[in-house]
């Protein structure tokens, strides 16, 4: 017997379609799993407007610096470094003890002017020009945050502050 020739037009046009077809099948997929990787369009924390407030009254003394004394972002209230200086005559005393007390009553009333409390304070930093003057600090905020049970955070930080300075406190608050 003899043979058959091969048909080798049928079996590439079927080939072809394979192939067609396999790759519509992939791009599908690729779409598919594409869609499902990208994040959603929900609204984001970082693309809505928060109100950025700078918090400052007469008896809050000014920062030197170009940045306020205080500022609050949403309800985040943010401090920067917050002196023992007199609210009224804007001197720093010598005597460590009424730095700490005006220190601490700065910020009672940043934290007023905020729409808050003392007890929204979360976390407070004290720098110190020497750790010396730690257990009238600790007085001072004994007295300030009266309640043990309900105090925040504190770090006491040893600092090169400016001359005359021996304390700067700085705090974060939720109001």
């Amino acid at each position: 017997m003899a043979k058959r020739p091969a048909r080798k037009a049928p079996k590439k046009a079927a080939k072809k379609v394979v192939k067609k077809t396999a790759k519509k099948v992939v791009r599908k997929v690729v779409k598919k799993t594409a869609k499902k990787a990208a994040p959603k369009k929900a609204a984001s924390v970082a693309s809505q407007k928060i109100s950025r407030v700078e918090i400052a009254a007469a008896d809050i003394p000014t920062h030197p610096q170009p940045f306020p004394t205080a500022c609050k972002v949403g309800n985040v209230v943010f401090s920067s470094a917050v002196s023992g200086e007199d609210p009224v005559t804007h001197e720093i005393p010598a005597d460590p003890k009424l730095q700490a007390e005006n220190a601490f009553r700065t910020v009672r009333r940043i934290m007023e002017e905020a729409g808050g409390t003392l007890d929204n304070i979360g976390k407070v930093t004290v720098y110190v020009k020497d750790r010396d003057i730690r257990p009238i600090v600790n007085a001072v905020w004994e007295k300030v945050f009266n309640n043990p049970k309900s105090r925040p955070v504190r770090h006491m930080v040893p600092f090169d502050l400016p001359p005359g300075r021996a304390l700067q406190v700085e705090f974060l608050a939720v109001v």
